[in-house]
This record gives structure tokens, C-alpha cells and sequence, in this order.
């Protein structure tokens, strides 16, 4: 008998990437020599009812029968995952979690959008660490590749799937595919054919790994994209160069504008600069309402 590679997996369950990647992965396991054991969940244990409803409308607007699985008959909680041994870990380079796991000698770990940043102690915990990304490394590490990509009007987008080392995005590629965008698609629409995509490359992805797979190396330094990017690019004291805030709105759904130190999101103006409306939405809560009307 073969034996079953132990495999952990942290990632955030509001984030229906992770979900869509979650379930693939347990759908493997029943035919393959891997066993998933457990799910380290990072995001919050709050259910989030604006993210999740977010997520049944796509559903609905997209009709992608093979995401229904996601939702129970009320459209709302998650039911796949209901016999997933699920942790909530505040902080996953914690001592006494690390020292715990440890004891469990995992073969593999999966991360799949984990909001924190696995450290070394927490790396060589395992034989490797897999993480996907969205972007084709090392162009667009960081946060909201798809996006980034987008509003830098690039041809192409696609995904990678590498190992996890001490710096952010930057281990040896396991697995990437790419595609050409299809700027009449929204934003979402165009993140979740990625997220299909990605799904059907998990096979392929657990056979290298399993069979030692050194992966290769990132040659280039590539772009980052941080918190800090975001901030820069979408705040404002003053509506001027009216082309470049409409860009932005177009692709980020809004613009925080500060003015007497107060922060006011701008989600439309008009072709003089004239504020037209304001959301009471932070701008990337903005941008995930307005994608339903982009469709």
C-alpha cells in the first residue's frame, strides 16, 4: 500500500479562492496518495454575510454550476467543508502552534490566499510549502495581481503555484499557465476563470511535488504591489488629472479623497471633476458591489 502524504492547509475561508482550491484539493485526495488532515483557517471566525452574499450573486450572475457546491440550499454557509477538521489560528508563526504541528509531522502544506506570512521556523515544518498565487511570477507579486494587471493594461495574466521561502513570492515555480485578458470582462470575472483554470492544474501541481520536484527559479526580480501601492495610487487631496482618476475608478471602483482631514470615497465624477457620488463603502468594499453591474 502506498502510503498518503499528510497535507495541511492554511487559507482564508471568506475568500472563495480559497474555497474553490480547498475543494479541488479534498476531491483529489479520494483518488490519490494524498490526505488532507486539516485546515488552518486565517481569516476571521466572524461569518462575513456582505462577503458571502457577494460571492452567491457572482454565482448566480456568472451561472457557474460547478461553484454551486459552495453554498447550502440558502445560498449563504458553506457545507462542503463540514466533516474538514477547520482551525482558526490568529497567528500562524506562533510558538506553541508551530512546536503542536510539529508533533503531527505533516508532509506538505498548501497555502491558498493566507492573509500571513509563513516565517522560517514555520517553513521547515514541512517537507515544502505550495502556495498559489495569481499572477505569472515574478511579475505582480504581492497583493491584487489581477488587478494590478489589469489597470497596466498587460496582454496577459495567469497564475503560479511555487514553493514558500523567507521572502515574499519569490520561491522556485512548481506550475504556471497563462492567458490572454478579455478586457470586456470585469475584473472578477476574469479572477475567477483563473481560479477554474488553477483548479484543474492542482493534479498536475501534487505530482511534481510528490515526486520531488525542486521547481525553477524566479530569474528575474520582477514588481511588487503592496498595501502601500494601493494607498498611493487610489488617495487624493485635490480632483485634477480627471483621465487618471477615472482610470482608477474604472478599475478600482472608487477613490478616497482627504480633505480637512476627513476621508470622503468617491465613486463618480464627472468629465470637469465635479464629485458626482459618495459611498459610505471604503473603496475595495465599494469595488466588489459595483463589479455586479460591470456583467
Amino acid at each position: 500500500m502506498k502510503k498518503k502524504f499528510k497535507i495541511i492547509i492554511f487559507g482564508d475561508l471568506n475568500n472563495i479562492i480559497c474555497r474553490i482550491l480547498t475543494w479541488q484539493l479534498l476531491k483529489i485526495s479520494k483518488k490519490s496518495n494524498i490526505q488532507i488532515v486539516k485546515l488552518i483557517n486565517t481569516g476571521t471566525t466572524k461569518k462575513n454575510l456582505i462577503l458571502n452574499i457577494i460571492d452567491y450573486l457572482l454565482i448566480n450572475i456568472f451561472n457557474i454550476d460547478k461553484l454551486s457546491p459552495f453554498f447550502n440550499n440558502k445560498g449563504i454557509f458553506l457545507k462542503l467543508f463540514s466533516k474538514l477538521d477547520i482551525k482558526y489560528i490568529k497567528n500562524i508563526n506562533e510558538k506553541n502552534f508551530i512546536t503542536n504541528l510539529r508533533k503531527n509531522n505533516y508532509d506538505y502544506a498548501f497555502s491558498f490566499c493566507c492573509n500571513q506570512i509563513f516565517k522560517n521556523e514555520l517553513i521547515s515544518s514541512f517537507r515544502k510549502v505550495i502556495n498559489y498565487h495569481s499572477s505569472i511570477l515574478p511579475t505582480y507579486k504581492g497583493l491584487n495581481s489581477t488587478l494590478w494587471s489589469i489597470f497596466c493594461k498587460e496582454k496577459y495574466t495567469g497564475f503560479s503555484y511555487h514553493y514558500i521561502n523567507n521572502k515574499i513570492d519569490n520561491g522556485n515555480i512548481v506550475y504556471q499557465e497563462k492567458f490572454k485578458i478579455n478586457y470586456n470582462y470585469s475584473y472578477k470575472k476574469i479572477e475567477i476563470f483563473k481560479t477554474l483554470l488553477a483548479k484543474k492544474s492542482l493534479q498536475k501541481v501534487i505530482l511534481l511535488v510528490s515526486k520531488n520536484f525542486s521547481g525553477i527559479k524566479q530569474k528575474k526580480k520582477g514588481s511588487y504591489f503592496g498595501n502601500n501601492e494601493i494607498k498611493k495610487l487610489i488617495t487624493f487631496r485635490k480632483i485634477k488629472n480627471i483621465d487618471k482618476i477615472q482610470k482608477i475608478i474604472d478599475i478600482w471602483g472608487g477613490i478616497i479623497l482627504i480633505k480637512n482631514n476627513k476621508k470622503y470615497y468617491i465613486t463618480k465624477i464627472s468629465h470637469k471633476g465635479k464629485i458626482l457620488r459618495i459611498s459610505n463603502y471604503p473603496v475595495l468594499i465599494f469595488k466588489f458591489i459595483k463589479l455586479f453591474k460591470r456583467n
